[in-house]
């Protein structure tokens, strides 16, 4: 899989994200069993991530616009890792973040297995 191909699969996961398409996300582009990470919530299934991304705790995270950069895209086999940069455009102002995602090959297409998103905070005092 390449780098370009990548983007395209990233491009196709911010339409649905735009569109508040969380079942099909998970439906098209979650592997069974897969695990999301992030430091707005306790790790999540695919399932979880349904109910997670409706709630009104993370709505404004969800509503706002996500610039993602592939940075690296590593293919083992059936199996990928892949590195994004993120920026996410709130009322508050840009956060830069990052994420890795280990990508399994199941039942012919690409879904995301584990994924883990981490944002730039001040070092703790």
């Amino acid at each position: 899989m390449s780098l370009e191909e990548f983007k395209k699969l990233r491009n196709e996961i911010k339409e649905l994200k735009n569109a508040g398409k969380h079942e099909e996300f998970v439906e098209r582009f979650a592997a069974k069993d897969a695990t999301f990470l992030a430091p707005f919530h306790d790790p999540v299934t695919a399932a979880d991530s349904i109910s997670l991304a409706k709630s009104d705790d993370l709505a404004p995270l969800v509503k706002a616009d996500f610039e993602m950069t592939t940075d690296e895209v590593t293919q083992i086999g059936d199996v990928v890792i892949e590195r994004n940069t993120i920026i996410v455009k709130l009322p508050s102002g840009d956060k830069t973040g990052w994420a890795l995602s280990v990508w399994v090959k199941e039942d012919g297409n690409w879904k995301i297995r584990n994924s883990c998103v981490t944002f730039k905070a001040p070092a703790p005092q």
